[in-house]
């Protein structure tokens, strides 16, 4: 059986990943854009994954397993990415942002933490999960690919006018 303490670094992990679910059902309720949808769709199942992966260990060590719900800390990130979403997609990804560095940050402290192989294996693999999100949301914001995506739509109404 692990240390309590290590059944609790996964558990916090956990709670990392599932308030990060929340934020991604906030964003993704108000960005229209599919390629954006697509992306962060795709970020949120990973989460998901995490939060399930994370509970297989936390199980195997005889902890309770997390339920996929935010909590207090995951209900302000929700609320903030929701008000921030109505501002637009670009709003609604720099909220993303600011969610997917507190990650990236919590991972990377994590992994300071002596675990055993299989679990330093899997938070490995998680932070580079957190690593791709965050880059793509980064450059998303950067290069705004939504507005490439309207154009040809814009383009193609004007000449039939």
């Amino acid at each position: 059986m692990a240390e309590k303490s290590e059944v609790a670094r996964l558990r916090s992990l956990a709670q990392l990943d599932a308030d990060a679910v929340g934020a991604y059902d906030a964003a993704l309720a108000r960005i229209p854009e599919p390629l954006v949808r697509e992306r962060l769709a795709e970020f949120r199942a990973d989460h998901v994954r995490h939060v399930r992966e994370l509970n297989g260990f936390i199980h195997h060590f005889g902890g309770a397993p997390l339920d996929l719900r935010p909590d207090l800390k995951g209900a302000a990130m929700k609320g903030l990415t929701a008000m921030s979403s109505l501002m637009g997609t670009e709003a609604a990804l720099v909220a993303m942002l600011g969610n997917e560095e507190y990650s990236n940050r919590s991972y990377d402290v994590a992994l300071r933490f002596d675990w055993s192989p299989n679990v330093r294996l899997l938070i490995e693999r998680h932070r580079e999960d957190e690593r791709r999100h965050i880059l793509w949301i980064r450059e998303a914001v950067r290069t705004r690919p939504w507005e490439k995506e309207r154009a040809p739509l814009h383009e193609g109404s004007e000449v039939q006018a």
